[in-house]
């Protein structure tokens, strides 16, 4: 049973030194502020964790350093509130409002902010790239120089943004809402900005190139001397947009909506397009597609060559090339690409190749029920792979003996799990793995094996290894954790594991990210001369040279030997890794 919500209210109003007494006294579940009505009141300090108030009423509040670690603050008013310093780890605000307030240094890793709305906020010298941003609103508040690469902004509320040299490099804002956002300066080669709302921004001089527009408003944009190689504008509207000197190579603008468009350096002159006339002069290559109502077959793929033979000669001097086969659900698709329309019109040259290649697609099909000509072409088909397929599988092996598999392994322990009690084991434990399931799923860690209190995990490159060892330290030890990290590269063998059932590492260098793990101090991560190679090219990190003694020896090293190894330190703050 909750307790009165009253006599809460009167403890907090006793400061931050008594209410912590207090409620170690309280289980977790007895504290309940749920639509709780605050203004004006001093928190600084108190440690609200585990602390439920859902849909609470809190403004002008002040939070500086206070411990708001797991607490659920679901559809939460906590407008114009200080949060200076304060512990936001894997709080829950989904829906809540933290419009207008101050975030300086806050810790907000692995919160969840979905469906937030964080107005009006000056994120500036504040790393967002750990929140969740997806369905949140941030009209108005200060992005700039924030690092948001491959952040998930889909459905974001981005109106009036100051975004000045962000870095959203294939970001996803899908279905977002940009309009009148400062963009200037920023990064967003390869973004997603499908279906979303982009009217009057200015993208001059930028690099788009591969980013996806596919379905935007982009009527009015500035993209004068932009790069818009591989660009996708597909259904989009660029009416009234601004082109002089931008590169278009490759961009595709199948079923774009443009009335007219500027092409000279001052954007006044007008240039007014028919229906689709705009697609028709500017168009790339023409992708002709065909649907097969079941994956192919290895005759039906041999044919594929004479198909497309037959395309090219059904209309002269034009030029075609397969581009891909792909499963799709109840069968496969087929693509060719035309290279060259030689003298036809390119609108009519599809409408013909489409309808052509439909018809010959008919033979394919046919092809299943003519049993005498399907073992014929099987025959064939045979024939040629008894007489090559042999030289190719030697080459293949040829080829694997020359493969080395070469992966970043991390160790990690916790400090002092001994001598937690049996009251707190579960519960810390829980709150370990809480916190470092989504880093590694942020980071694709392979193999993870958590035991206990430790971790082994592995990386297919050194700088995303390092990247979460540090993104693990900095959530744990924010959390109360000692722990200690070890990081090595080298080739290692998956095997299977008769005990548990499941894949497991063996090789030198799975033995040494274990000894240097052993031989860290508390807080610290150890990486191997290999890692520190390869590491140091990113600029990402410093390294601090050591002589560790191994506890345990490994091959030709016994216990108590120095080795060489290096103490790694994030060069810049957690956005640049992520």
């Amino acid at each position: 049973m909750d307790m009165d919500k009253d006599r809460i209210i009167q403890e907090l109003n006793k400061g931050a030194k008594s209410w912590n007494n207090w409620r170690k006294r309280h289980a977790v579940g007895d504290l309940n502020l749920d639509g709780v009505e605050l203004t004006g009141m001093t928190f600084d300090d108190f440690d609200f964790s585990k602390v439920s108030m859902c849909n609470a009423r809190i403004t002008q509040c002040s939070f500086k350093h206070a411990d708001l670690i797991l607490a659920n603050l679901q559809g939460a008013f906590l407008k114009d509130n200080d949060f200076s310093h304060a512990k936001l780890i894997a709080a829950n605000l989904c829906g809540c409002n933290l419009s207008g307030s101050v975030l300086f240094f806050a810790n907000m890793l692995t919160a969840n902010t979905r469906n937030a709305k964080l107005e009006n906020i000056d994120f500036r010298g504040q790393d967002i790239s750990g929140f969740m941003l997806r369905d949140v609103s941030l009209a108005g508040s200060n992005l700039e120089g924030q690092q948001l690469a491959r952040v998930d902004l889909t459905n974001s509320n981005l109106e009036g943004v100051n975004l000045q040299g962000a870095d959203l490099t294939k970001a996803l804002l899908v279905n977002a809402r940009l309009t009148n956002a400062d963009l200037r300066g920023a990064a967003l080669s390869g973004a997603v900005f499908r279906s979303a709302n982009v009217s009057g921004v200015d993208f001059s001089n930028m690099d788009l190139q591969e980013t996806d527009f596919s379905g935007a408003n982009l009527v009015n944009c500035d993209l004068r001397e932009a790069n818009l190689t591989k660009t996708k504008f597909a259904n989009a509207n660029i009416t009234s947009a601004r082109l002089w000197k931008m590169t278009s190579t490759g961009w595709d603008i199948s079923n774009v909506e443009c009335h007219y468009a500027f092409w000279d350096k001052s954007g006044k002159e007008k240039t007014v397009y028919r229906q689709h006339e705009f697609e028709r002069i500017f168009a790339d290559a023409i992708t002709i597609e065909l649907r097969y109502p079941y994956r192919l077959i290895d005759q039906e793929l041999a044919t594929l060559p004479i198909f497309i033979d037959h395309l090219a000669a059904a209309h002269w001097g034009t030029i075609l090339r397969l581009k891909s086969i792909t499963d799709v659900a109840g069968g496969a698709l087929v693509k060719f690409v035309v290279e060259e329309v030689g003298p036809h019109n390119p609108t009519e040259l599809k409408l013909q190749l489409q309808d052509e290649a439909e018809r010959i697609q008919l033979a394919q099909l046919a092809l299943r029920r003519d049993a005498k000509l399907h073992v014929q072409l099987k025959e064939k088909i045979a024939a040629i792979r008894e007489e090559f397929w042999p030289r190719l599988l030697e080459l293949a092996a040829d080829h694997e003996k020359q493969q080395v598999r070469n992966l970043t392994i991390l160790f990690m322990d916790l400090k002092g799990f001994s001598k937690w009690g049996d009251d707190e084991l579960s519960e810390k434990l829980s709150l370990f793995r809480g916190l470092v399931k989504p880093i590694l799923k942020k980071w694709e860690a392979g193999h993870p094996n958590m035991e206990g209190d430790s971790l082994r995990v592995t990386f297919k490159n050194v700088t995303v290894g390092l990247s979460c060892a540090c993104m693990i330290r900095n959530v744990l030890t924010a959390a109360g954790f000692e722990l200690r990290i070890g990081v090595e590269l080298g080739e290692v063998s998956v095997v299977h594991n008769e005990v548990t059932g499941v894949p497991d590492l063996e090789g030198v260098a799975v033995s040494m990210a274990a000894r240097l793990e052993a031989a860290a101090e508390a807080g610290e991560i150890l990486a191997s001369h290999k890692i520190y190679h390869y590491g140091k090219r990113s600029g990402l990190f410093k390294f601090i040279p050591r002589h560790v003694a191994l506890k345990k020896g490994i091959g030709a090293i016994e216990q108590g030997d120095q080795v060489e190894c290096f103490a790694v330190e994030a060069e810049k703050t957690l956005s640049d890794l992520s």
